[in-house]
């Protein structure tokens, strides 16, 4: 409870307001959440998200990538913006109803992906609605589905040459292959409809053996004449040696632990249980503190995979540590909420 405290007093207000929503649980309609709310909305990278937003809505350029409406949103609820604000609200009416820029920054590459169900543009869409907690559309379940559904494959794998073949000199998977992207993994992690004891154990059997297949190779989707890279961003080494990670090691092993966490089925898969206790020890060392040096431009550009940076830069330690110390305490937090 120190480090909670040290980090109430002193982190960003993003910071303190996901600590006071998210772990201790208190209700937004205090007047310290009012307060910190109002802080949030100074935030640089708040303001930059509010000024894409174009007059219909849409925020940014693309529907997918950096100056896009995915990371915009993404961006939002990172920072802690209350999901009824106006910008966010009217943002999300525009993508229930404008399917014509849903190719922009993806193009024909993500309906490709959809039809493969290895991760495009609808299922990015459904991403999108999760990540401000909305799941009573038609889509949601629908992709939702197709989440579970993608995990059956990796349990009954026992080689990564079972689901793959070479096509001009690149790994391909063999057709009809559905295998699991981030975006499956997103969408699972921040939807609860879905979540009954079959269909965690679909879950963990996958997972356990995307675990014992790690790490796996950089495989593509060959569609038609079309090459197309799925979105395999943290899901190609479920089991790394923490203590060998460089600092992109690290921001993927964040993004992925705090998704499996939120997942809740660490406690089902013993190598997974091992990577927390293996981040508790670092924690122990340092009195409670995630102090590695870690300084990839990854932390802090958001986009549509990278970026986990709340605290204004790094420039001054103590903010990287407060970032990555409450990254840790997420991921401890969900995991102990599963494991009693």
């Amino acid at each position: 409870m120190e480090i909670l405290q040290e980090l109430l007093e002193d982190a960003c207000p993003s910071i303190r307001y996901r600590i006071r929503s998210e772990i201790l649980g208190e209700s937004i309609d205090t007047a310290v959440m009012a307060k910190l709310q109002k802080e949030i909305l100074a935030d640089e990278w708040v303001r930059k998200v509010f000024s894409w937003q174009q007059p219909d809505g849409w925020i940014g350029r693309d529907f997918h990538g950096e100056n896009s409406l995915e990371t915009g949103i993404r961006v939002l609820c990172e920072k802690g913006i209350e999901k009824t604000h106006p910008i966010l609200k009217k943002a999300l009416e525009v993508l229930s109803i404008d399917d014509k820029r849903l190719t922009r920054g993806i193009g024909k590459a993500g309906i490709s992906l959809d039809k493969k169900n290895l991760g495009g543009t609808q299922l990015i869409r459904a991403v999108v609605f999760s990540y401000a907690g909305v799941e009573d559309i038609p889509i949601m379940q629908e992709q939702v589905q197709k989440a579970l559904t993608s995990f059956q494959t990796p349990a009954i794998t026992r080689a990564i040459e079972e689901i793959t073949t070479i096509h001009k000199g690149k790994l391909v998977y063999r057709p009809a292959i559905v295998w699991p992207s981030i975006y499956h993994l997103r969408l699972l992690a921040f939807t609860h409809t879905w979540r009954t004891k079959e269909n965690y154990k679909i879950l963990a059997d996958g997972i356990q053996q995307l675990v014992k297949l790690s790490p796996m190779p950089y495989i593509l989707l060959k569609y038609k004449s079309q090459l197309v890279a799925p979105a395999s961003f943290c899901m190609l080494d479920f089991n790394p040696d923490i203590h060998k990670l460089d600092d992109v090691g690290w921001m993927m092993w964040f993004h992925r632990m705090e998704l499996l966490a939120r997942l809740g089925i660490i406690h089902m898969v013993s190598a997974l249980v091992d990577q927390v206790n293996e981040l508790n020890k670092l924690l122990i060392s340092d009195q409670g503190w995630f102090s590695k040096r870690l300084s990839h431009k990854y932390f802090g550009k958001w986009g549509a995979y990278s970026g986990l940076m709340l605290e204004k830069d790094w420039k001054n330690p103590n903010r990287r540590i407060f970032d990555l110390t409450f990254r840790s305490l997420l991921i401890k937090y969900y995991f102990e909420c599963q494991n009693g």
